[in-house]
């Protein structure tokens, strides 16, 4: 992957780096250090540029983001997913994300404004997403309109907020979630969702 062979060329390398995020009179040390550098990193990979979407468009550059932090994308024109950055189509050619298998990615709530403008995201799957957190669940409401099926999965930092605040997706069709360690009260949850998204299968395993 690209960030790697940019920033992950060498252990020492990774050290050095680390080190210079470390704060001054820190006491982060180790795997510590290396765990804030990480978060810094892929906070500046999630980082919307503005610019960059109103030149190729809101389904090109989100196609971008999320394939740079190691989702992949299924256009509403084709077949399969791609999953290789450097096989997306010219920035000039009109397509439409319609699918995201985000599964084991680093995307963070912090690029979520990617996906204003695309009006035709159907399919959205969350599996050992670390960094998805309640705020970037809460920020799917981008795609209330859109959105029928939606997995999330062994994502350690969902809680029950997060998941009570997917009823904002109006027009879900069916929801799937498990291995969520940060829901404590699972019944509670789940019978909110179903009052609220009543036309929406919940499978919550």
């Amino acid at each position: 992957m690209l960030r790697e062979m940019l920033f992950l060329n060498s252990s020492s390398a990774l050290g050095r780096l680390c080190c210079t995020m470390v704060p001054s009179g820190s006491h982060l040390v180790g795997a510590s250090a290396k765990r804030t550098f990480y978060h810094w990193l892929n906070k500046i990979w999630n980082n919307v540029d503005t610019e960059r979407i109103k030149a190729v468009g809101p389904d090109r550059a989100c196609a971008e983001w999320l394939m740079k932090n190691g989702a992949s994308i299924k256009w509403a024109s084709e077949k399969d997913y791609v999953t290789d950055y450097n096989k997306l189509a010219a920035a000039g050619e009109k397509q439409y994300i319609e699918e995201i298998d985000a599964s084991h990615s680093s995307i963070m709530g912090y690029g979520f404004p990617y996906f204003e403008g695309c009006n035709h995201i159907k399919f959205i799957r969350l599996h050992k997403c670390h960094n998805i957190d309640d705020d970037a669940l809460a920020s799917l409401a981008i795609l209330k309109r859109s959105l029928k099926h939606l997995q999330v999965s062994s994502c350690g930092n969902v809680t029950d907020k997060g998941i009570t605040s997917l009823v904002a997706l109006e027009n879900l069709n069916t929801l799937i979630l498990f291995n969520l360690p940060g829901v404590k009260d699972k019944e509670k949850t789940v019978n909110f969702l179903k009052a609220g998204l009543k036309s929406c299968m919940i499978d919550y395993k």
